[in-house]
């Protein structure tokens, strides 16, 4: 055998030896065979089993806007068993499609769920591959079903709609997003209690409204109580979250000529607890901002240094104000330290954690906690 011969056979016996390597779609899925969820509401019924609402993407049923006629965007399963996995799989009862969950947008937990503890129904999420680990997670003041159920002005699929609202949370900081990773550390850390966002589906004006808005306070896996808008934007304050908004100063509730706003451009926060000499311990936090005049309702101009410096000093107050709504609430009602700052002194002062740890509950209430602020005005607008 020629030499030109031999390297055609071994070329030949490459690829065939390349073939045994090469995956096959032996387990591939037509697109059409499967249900792609986009949401899923997780409700614990009266007789204390888990049901499931999943929202069901219909290939189909897109269409452009404006154009009538065709399927539903989306259909909605519902199902209700023993355990998170029971429910789930009941879902093959009434679907004839296989349902696939790495497009999961949201899952929104109901408030009964939540303050019975969703500790047992993270285990299957953790462990089940599908599901996305960044998926955004809710919980609906009322019933999960509600909230994935609702149709949404803004887009075919209310669940994409939901998940938009919490991306976009920056424009307002009035709300707080936690995905199920982050949901996971904070309730597995020491020293972290956790929270998370809020939806609430409803009608104004006869228009359906998805409002993702304030946020849920948690001891352990169990819910204790709500924040509203503000308030999240005071968490967000201690939490080095805000990444914008507006900061309004009104000196007078019966007057608007005096009011001013503020937006803010950059912030950046810490908390830095500080144990004494004598074992006390004590907690600073620290926030900074950068912000601009967005404006003076009494149609003021600034024309001095002093002037200037007067309203940083406003808006330093108005940081300092508002962050201090969060302190107090978790500190006087919730007794829950959603702040973090036990996590803080655990990796400053490892000793005295592990020495207290146990008493955490009792210390954290009591911690004498000081808010400095220092804001900057960066531009001051003018009229035209």
């Amino acid at each position: 055998m020629d030499i030109s011969s031999l390297k055609r056979w071994l070329s030949l016996i490459s690829c065939v030896l390349s073939l045994l390597l090469l995956t096959g779609c032996w387990s591939h899925r037509e697109l059409n065979a499967m249900g792609i969820v986009s949401g899923v509401g997780v409700d614990l019924t009266e007789n204390g089993q888990i049901q499931l609402t999943a929202q069901v993407i219909t290939p189909t049923g897109a269409k452009a806007k404006g154009q009538e006629g065709g399927k539903e965007s989306v259909r909605v399963l519902t199902s209700v068993g023993d355990t998170f996995f029971d429910a789930l799989r009941g879902f093959m009862n009434k679907s004839g499609d296989r349902l696939f969950y790495p497009h999961t947008q949201v899952i929104v937990f109901g408030e009964d769920m939540a303050r019975a503890g969703l500790g047992p129904v993270l285990d299957f999420m953790q462990r089940d591959p599908e599901i996305r680990m960044l998926t955004w997670l809710l919980v609906a003041e009322g019933k999960a079903e509600d909230v994935i159920r609702g149709k949404s002005r803004e887009d075919s699929i209310s669940a994409m709609h939901m998940s938009r609202l919490v991306d976009d949370y920056k424009s307002a900081s009035q709300s707080i997003p936690v995905n199920l990773l982050d949901f996971i550390n904070m309730i597995y850390v020491d020293g972290y209690e956790p929270t998370l966002g809020k939806v609430k589906y409803y009608e104004e004006k006869g228009e359906p409204t998805f409002n993702v808005e304030g946020g849920a306070v948690f001891k352990g896996d169990k819910l204790i109580g709500w924040l509203d808008g503000k308030e999240a934007r005071s968490y967000l304050w201690a939490m080095d979250q805000v990444k914008g908004g507006i900061i309004t100063y009104i000196p007078d509730e019966n007057s608007l000529e005096d009011r001013i706003s503020f937006e803010i451009i950059r912030t950046k926060a810490k908390v830095k607890p500080i144990l004494e000499e004598d074992g006390t311990l004590r907690v600073v936090v620290e926030v900074e901002a950068q912000c601009n005049l967005g404006e003076l309702m009494n149609h003021g101009e600034i024309k001095s240094t002093d002037e200037f410096q007067k309203l940083e000093q406003i808006l330093t107050q108005c940081i300092i104000n508002e962050t201090k709504v969060i302190v107090d609430k978790s500190q006087k009602e919730f007794k829950s330290d959603i702040l973090a700052f036990g996590l803080a002194v655990k990796r400053n002062y490892p000793l005295y954690w592990n020495e207290h740890k146990t008493e955490w509950d009792t210390i954290f209430p009591e911690l004498d906690v000081e808010i400095l602020a220092h804001a900057q005005i960066n531009s001051r607008g003018s009229i035209r």
